[in-house]
């Protein structure tokens, strides 16, 4: 009931990406900091600056205050509770933010009415998805990660801002974290051996090799809903949820996974380590 939460949701999922360092040509950690007296990780940080915006500064949510607002006035915004600069590729955050502001006047959209305008279609949900192919932010992903993201979230809400048509297929999301449980379980084989060891090692890939992983797991994800029946949500929430049992830093709990009779255990591969604003 927030007269702010479809700017929140519009101008926060566009910034799902990127939560993690780079050093020496490999992955080095994710983003862990204190904000709102808490300790947070990757997306749950983001979450909480956009959550803190709803509250001290609404006005930066709108399509205006995200097409007009400056590097240090950013900067300020997602800052932690110690005042420090904690999201690696800052920059990249400000700018799709003013490209999203600027492409969103352009088109002469608010949050409200895109969703208005999806809603009344005959296929919202793949109105919505043609509309954010052309706003910053949303429209670079061929595999559109953010958009169906966004989607998912005003399908799923309470107030239900969008419903899917009965015949709309729901593509995957796929992110790092669902490439990383991927490539773990067995859903993704890796035969090039050079590409299995750069994984493995936790190296900075190309643009080639990450595209053919997150390519791979795309198509597993149809195929897992397709043979299960299970939503694409679903099956978002369960391997976004994995990460608690299988992440990035820590020794996987196979034994609290629904998955460790059947997974194939590659403990030792990691997602593509790749610098990317589509996730």
């Amino acid at each position: 009931g927030h007269p702010a939460t479809l700017d929140f949701f519009f101008a926060s999922t566009l910034q799902q990406f990127g939560f993690w360092t780079t050093k020496d040509g490999h992955y080095h950690e994710p983003l862990i900091a204190p904000i709102q007296g808490q300790m947070r990780k990757g997306s749950s940080y983001l979450s909480q600056v956009y959550r803190r915006a709803m509250d001290e500064n609404p006005a930066f949510l709108t399509v205006d205050g995200q097409a007009t607002v400056t590097a240090a006035e950013f900067a300020a915004l997602y800052g932690d509770d110690n005042g420090q600069d904690v999201m690696p590729a800052l920059d990249l955050h400000w700018q799709v933010a003013n490209r999203y502001g600027r492409d969103m006047q352009a088109l002469g959209y608010t949050p409200q009415s895109l969703v208005a305008e999806a809603q009344n279609s005959e296929r919202p949900l793949q109105t919505l998805l043609m509309i954010l192919d052309k706003i910053g932010g949303y429209k670079e992903d061929p595999l559109r990660k953010k958009p169906m993201l966004l989607g998912l979230a005003l399908n799923q809400r309470p107030e239900k801002f969008l419903t899917f048509g009965s015949d709309e297929v729901v593509p995957p999301v796929i992110d790092y974290h669902l490439m990383r449980s991927c490539l773990r379980v067995g859903l993704i084989d890796v035969k090039d051996e050079t590409l299995a060891t750069d994984l493995a090692a936790r190296k900075v890939l190309s643009a080639a090799d990450e595209q053919v992983v997150r390519r791979a797991a795309y198509e597993a994800i149809e195929q897992i809903a397709a043979l299960s029946g299970k939503s694409i949500g679903a099956i978002d929430w369960f391997f976004f949820n994995a990460r608690l049992r299988c992440p990035e830093m820590t020794e996987p709990e196979c034994a609290k996974c629904a998955l460790d009779d059947v997974c194939a255990k590659r403990k030792e591969l990691f997602q593509p380590v790749y610098r990317t604003i589509a996730y």
